[in-house]
């Protein structure tokens, strides 16, 4: 028996390595051929796996992986991300999540006719868009910091909702059991409030112990690593001894607190972090599926597949639209979140405890929790992980990365410009205080001198679009200008000039100067002779924008523009050919390559955009 067991733990971890190589060379989750290796390897296929082999150790195994996964995802994160996107953050994980669950019960219950009590115990797991595999996916898209921020927040802060939900609905809607022994029914919202404040409470008391021994006692990174690890173990059990399913809370309050402040060695406690997650996703990401039955998910049906299908197109749509109205993102990027909501390691542990204890129970129908809930897990993972690399590349949403050398006001200004016109901009900055007050506020930073082409290619370089070196040394600046043009071979370089005798240096380089005084008189200038669009451009970014576009072989092309039906509110006012400027009148002829400067509503500039290119 236990020469059996070495061999299958040695196994799984095994082929979890053998996942990971093949999802980066191919480009598609891993957690895609991990649930695959499993049902392979399962009892469903060769064998190899059995998971009786793990006997009752099963529950303990998921509980302490699962309390690992969301520690380091919530770390990872951190609350000052989360701060990032609030008001879509908040909407997605209650209006989003209350949506969701409510739907959800209706279908399972109308489509499977199970019982209104596991209907919604059914649709409260499945709330839960899992970190484990929404991580993995945005690590192989390059999308804008907004977007890939509100999709883990929402992984994480749904894993909890849905963990604890899940449970009260368990005990208290379907087997009527009072988790506090008093053997009467207590109101479900109480409880569900219960079990949350315990794990929060617990979870702020062990990342403030947590954070004076990593501040005053921790000496190296490996004391650091080994007390986080610790601290996500211990401090989950003691919150699950207290309350069930509170240690989930637990974790991700005092990962996410961990993430957020000033502690040494963060970077490496982040890298080891994410070494044993990716084993011990392996581990459960494998077991789990081995435990699948392949007949029982076919006996659902066309309505299980009815309730996948209206899960994907109607419900996660509407959550996702509801949720981002009136916000930063533009309308391809809330197509894409829409897109993107597949389940997790939550729905699927908790499942599979849950199915056992209910049938043991004898609860009718209590295999269907399993089933429906890997149903939409397989099917989810598949199509919208699996799809996700795709759907970005069609809906246009992965942006060309700007480079900015140094963490100024003048940098961080320009990089929230650049953000809310839905760039990606990445700041360069080589002091350590600099880089963790950039990082608290949300920017996306990466560490070394802007000057090094090791640094560069480690921040984008390679698909970057400019450079903006904004130093207040003007040496730096020209030389990471080269740097990048040199090695690169990037074009369009930008450069703050501190002392304005040395803006014809940059000039004669092939780098456009600017310098805090002609920017000034320019500003000055505006206000004098054209105040009018002065004060339209101060929109720019909020209701107004100005946009180019290199036009390409649309149904556009070769029209004039009077002929060109354009988006209510956005007009063409410039084109660039071959070099020369054209102020277009509506007989002018849009061709193939013309650069085109758009102006007008910021939403019908984007739609606008989307038909010329």
């Amino acid at each position: 028996m236990s020469s059996n067991l070495l061999l299958v733990s040695a196994s799984i971890i095994a082929l979890g390595a053998v996942s990971k190589l093949l999802a980066d060379r191919y480009g598609i989750p891993n957690v895609v051929f991990l649930l695959g290796f499993g049902i392979l390897f399962g009892p469903e296929g060769f064998g190899l796996i059995d998971p009786a082999l793990f006997d009752d150790s099963l529950s303990a195994l998921v509980g302490l992986a699962v309390a690992i996964i969301i520690f380091e995802g919530a770390f990872t994160l951190g609350a000052s991300d989360i701060r990032e996107t609030p008001k879509s953050t908040l909407r997605l994980v209650t209006v989003g999540a209350g949506l969701t669950f409510f739907a959800l019960g209706g279908l399972v219950h109308f489509f499977l006719s199970i019982q209104w009590n596991l209907s919604f115990l059914i649709a409260a797991l499945l709330v839960a868009t899992g970190p484990t595999v929404i991580t993995p996916v945005l690590n192989q898209i390059e999308v804008r910091e907004g977007v890939k921020t509100l999709l883990e927040s929402e992984g994480v802060i749904n894993d909890v909702t849905a963990s604890v939900l899940g449970t009260v609905i368990f005990s208290v809607a379907v087997l009527g059991i009072d988790p506090f022994g008093r053997g009467v029914r207590i109101d479900v919202a109480l409880d569900f409030v219960t079990r949350i404040g315990t794990g929060v409470l617990i979870g702020i008391i062990t990342a403030l112990i947590a954070g004076y021994v990593l501040r005053y006692l921790s000496r190296s990174p490996q004391n650091s690593r080994i007390t986080v690890t610790g601290t996500a173990l211990i401090s989950f059990a003691i919150a699950d001894a207290f309350a069930a399913e509170a240690g989930v809370v637990t974790v991700a309050v005092a990962g996410l607190i961990l993430g957020s402040v000033d502690i040494p060695f963060d970077d490496e406690i982040a890298g080891f972090s994410g070494d044993i997650t990716s084993i011990v996703l392996s581990v459960v990401y494998i077991i789990l599926a081995s435990l699948l039955d392949l007949h029982q998910l076919l006996t659902l049906g066309l309505g299980g597949l009815a309730i996948v299908v209206l899960t994907m197109l109607v419900v996660r749509p509407l959550s996702v639209f509801f949720s981002t109205t009136g916000t930063q993102f533009t309308r391809n990027e809330r197509k894409f979140i829409a897109t993107v909501g597949p389940r997790g390691i939550i729905p699927a542990s908790t499942a599979t405890l849950f199915s056992l204890q209910l049938s043991n129970a004898g609860v009718p129908n209590a295999t269907s929790v399993v089933h429906v809930v890997f149903l939409v897990i397989l099917i989810t993972v598949i199509v919208e992980a699996g799809g996700a690399p795709l759907a970005a590349k069609k809906l246009d949403i992965i942006p060309m990365t700007v480079l900015i050398i140094g963490g100024s006001r003048t940098g961080r200004l320009l990089a929230d410009r650049l953000e809310e016109r839905g760039e990606n901009p990445v700041i360069i900055e080589r002091d350590d205080a600099a880089i963790t007050d950039l990082r608290r506020a949300g920017y996306s930073v990466v560490r070394g001198n802007g000057t090094n082409a090791a640094v560069l290619e480690e921040a984008g370089a390679e698909r970057a679009k400019m450079v903006v070196a904004a130093t207040s040394d003007d040496d730096q600046n020209i030389l990471a200008c080269q740097t990048a043009r040199t090695n690169f071979g990037l074009q369009r370089l930008i450069a703050q000039v501190n002392k304005p005798e040395n803006a014809e240096a940059f000039e004669d380089l092939g780098v456009q100067p600017v310098t805090p005084v002609t920017a000034t008189v320019d500003t000055m200038d505006d206000l004098i002779l054209r105040p009018n669009f002065y004060d339209w451009l101060t929109g720019v970014g909020d209701e107004n924008d100005i946009a180019e576009v290199m036009v390409e072989s649309t149904s556009a092309t070769g029209q004039q523009v009077q002929d060109i039906e354009l988006r209510d509110d956005a007009v063409i006012a410039l084109v660039r050919r071959d070099g020369e400027f054209i102020v277009p009148n509506p007989n002018v002829v849009v061709q193939e390559g013309d650069l085109v400067t758009l102006i007008g509503n910021r939403e019908a500039v984007e739609r606008s955009v989307a038909m010329l290119e």
